[in-house]
């Protein structure tokens, strides 16, 4: 039983080691060097430059003890928490609350499709002893380790966080998530720590400071990351599928085709709520055959076309942001599971162009290309809500 204990152990040490290589292996850890612009000619301009370096140099250094000041209480408090044995306490904490206060994100993770949280909160132990919630919780924490050694070279963090948010882009994070992070990892902290290990106003307002500063940075990374998926995702050839596909849902018509669509979107939504245990349902006007349910239906189509017209061989989707905003502003959703909306619309639409094209056999190429297109609507969509 103990070796079993020891192999788990080692195998969450393997796995995060190889989680944290791959997302911040492009990442540099070096201050940027004064370097020289101009052969210099003279003894007054190599005075000049001499000067330049050095209120340069001041400048930097005292940024950087600002930056040291603001996060050095966060990080003796970190330190304080290893040597306690309680990082990994705090971080489960963390992700414990988040996962009970925003249900909506637990499809995310894999272990999230086993709470149940209608038996209270039986759910929480035995989340705790699941391999692969053990296994994150860990990698956050060697993470966090990472940003806290790495602190006080602000470009250094700043490519690091934008390489890890870059990285969370094919997770399904997005901006909003880093924010819920932000609040439940101090609430989660407060929970549970107490003595000399609690959280004091100073050791608090450092922990603001450098959250905000994560929270910034990988947001950066993620708005890159989109922008990237938004341009390049889609090659010519594969848009050239999609536009002759397209053109023959236009002459079954789009209404029809939205109908069809919605159908099993519906359906398909209600199943995956009940199968991760979840208590969201569909807006009060989504019932099958009402007057609502028809102009979503419709709208939702509607959106689909307009992202396949917006794409231009130049720059992808980049246009799309700004095109589907009304759509965004009018059938904005707040209260469902954005993970398992996706399933449920991708197989709606599948579905309805299987109809339409008369595919008996649905290939997985075919489903990747049309999988990448509502990745790109939801995408641009996500844009909006960002700035809305």
């Amino acid at each position: 039983m103990e070796g079993g204990k020891m192999y788990e152990e080692y195998r969450i040490s393997e796995l995060v080691n190889e989680t944290l290589t791959k997302v911040i292996d492009k990442a540099q850890h070096n201050h940027e060097r004064l370097s020289s612009i101009k052969k210099l000619q003279s003894i007054e301009e190599v005075h000049e430059y001499e000067q330049l370096s050095k209120d340069l140099e001041e400048e930097y250094r005292k940024s950087v003890q600002v930056i040291e000041d603001t996060f050095e209480p966060a990080r003796t408090h970190w330190i304080q928490l290893q040597k306690s044995n309680k990082q990994g306490l705090a971080i489960r904490s963390c992700f414990l609350l988040m996962l009970e206060k925003y249900p909506h994100v637990r499809p995310i993770w894999g272990f999230g499709k086993t709470i149940d949280d209608g038996k209270d909160d039986a759910w929480k132990p035995e989340l705790v002893e699941d391999f692969y919630f053990r296994h994150h919780c860990a990698s956050l924490q060697a993470a966090m380790n990472m940003i806290i050694k790495n602190k006080d070279d602000r470009n250094g963090l700043r490519r690091m966080l934008n390489e890890m948010g870059g990285h969370h882009f094919f997770y399904d994070a997005c901006e909003p998530h880093f924010e819920i992070f932000r609040e439940c990892f101090l609430a989660g902290m407060k929970m549970v720590l107490n003595g000399g290990d609690a959280l004091d106003e100073e050791i608090e307002q450092s922990w603001i400071m450098l959250l905000e500063t994560i929270r910034t940075h990988m947001s950066e990374g993620i708005e890159i990351q989109r922008l990237n998926y938004l341009s390049q995702t889609i090659i010519p050839a594969e848009m050239d599928e999609v536009k002759e596909h397209w053109k023959r849902v236009r002459e079954f018509g789009l209404e029809k085709a939205g109908i069809i669509l919605c159908d099993v979107a519906c359906k398909k939504y209600k199943e995956l709520i009940r199968s991760h245990n979840l208590r969201m349902k569909l807006p009060s006007g989504a019932e099958k055959g009402s007057t609502s349910y028809k102009l979503l239906a419709s709208q939702i189509v509607q959106a689909f076309d307009q992202t396949i017209e917006s794409y231009r061989v130049e720059d992808g989707f980049c246009g799309l942001v700004e095109n589907i905003r009304d759509f965004v502003v009018t059938f904005l959703v707040v209260d469902v599971s954005p993970p398992l909306m996706r399933r449920a619309i991708i197989e709606g639409l599948v579905f309805m162009l299987s109809q339409v094209l008369r595919i008996s056999h649905v290939k997985e190429d075919f489903v990747h290309i049309w999988n990448k297109i509502y990745r790109v609507m939801e995408q641009a969509m996500i844009a909006n809500i960002i700035d809305y």
